[in-house]
């Protein structure tokens, strides 16, 4: 399973240091994986990268390889695809928007 298809969203604690993203990005473009969405965010000294890729097997494996912990999220998010519009009015409530 190259993971053609399924997304799986990905999330790392990243140290605070220069290079610490660029690391990651590297060792998946070694073996071919592209960042296909991103997400960072930085508190204090801590950062957390959400990701997802075109291979999620060689992301674990990158992972692991580079000695950082992480965590798999159903890409979903346990959300039915027909609550979409409940979730559309909530977040136009706060001013944001969200499309398909």
């Amino acid at each position: 399973m190259g993971g053609v298809g399924v997304t799986v969203w990905f999330t790392v604690q990243l140290e605070d240091r220069p290079g610490a993203l660029a690391q990651v990005a590297n060792a998946l473009a070694e073996r071919k994986v592209n960042i296909t969405g991103i997400v960072g965010v930085a508190e204090d000294t801590d950062g957390a990268l959400m990701l997802t890729t075109s291979d999620p097997a060689q992301t674990r494996s990158v992972f692991e390889a580079l000695g950082l912990p992480y965590e798999e999220h159903d890409p979903s998010g346990g959300l039915a695809p027909d609550r979409l519009p409940e979730v559309q009015r909530g977040l136009a409530d706060r001013g944001m928007s969200v499309t398909r």
